[in-house]
């Protein structure tokens, strides 16, 4: 994947996303503001996909970015900056879920928890529909990774290639987590056909 323009306006070319980590790299903090600018939404909903949790994406994407500046350094260019941010980012998500879950077997007590959408716009108010909440509640019974390949897959339409460079794997195990991810989706949803 490179970052070259897509057609879209004022999306990164690659000469301007090569100077981006050059200055990176030389600690320009008015590279970072910029970093931030152009990929702070798209992290955020990676993030929110996974962790459904407005707190906890923001806490996933502000983490990303902070990894980001300090292991800049280390990026060698195998991958696009996109993928490598993604990459850090569904980690840290990740991450957090299974931090969550092993907090979750402690007793604790039942915490409420609030569950808000990034925006208000109509695709996300039709999320809240029954059939919405039945398929959230079924995504979030897969396992990690099926979970993390289903949601680049289908929510932010990324190719198997983009995948499994995201989540560090071959594109062949991307196909097969988010083949048994939609097998056990079927099964969990037969009733909604």
């Amino acid at each position: 994947m490179s970052d070259a323009v897509n057609g879209a306006a004022g999306a990164p070319t690659t000469e301007n996303t090569q100077a981006l980590i050059r200055r990176l790299k030389a600690g320009d903090e008015k590279a970072f503001d910029e970093l931030v600018t152009e990929y702070r939404e798209r992290i955020y909903r990676v993030a929110w996909r996974i962790l459904r949790e407005d707190e906890a994406a923001e806490d996933a994407a502000q983490e990303a970015f902070i990894k980001v500046f300090r292991h800049i350094g280390r990026f060698e260019g195998r991958s696009s900056l996109y993928t490598w941010i993604y990459r850090i980012t569904v980690n840290i998500a990740l991450n957090k879920l299974k931090r969550d879950r092993f907090r979750q077997m402690l007793p604790l007590g039942d915490l409420p928890r609030r569950e808000r959408r990034p925006t208000a716009d109509p695709a996300r108010m039709a999320e809240s529909s029954e059939i919405a909440h039945r398929i959230r509640e079924a995504v979030e019974t897969l396992p990690d990774k099926q979970k993390a390949v289903f949601t680049l897959k289908f929510y932010e339409g990324m190719s198997h290639r983009e995948i499994a460079d995201i989540v560090g794997c071959s594109e062949g195990t991307s196909k097969a987590n988010y083949f048994h991810a939609i097998r056990k989706l079927r099964t969990q949803l037969e009733d909604l056909r």
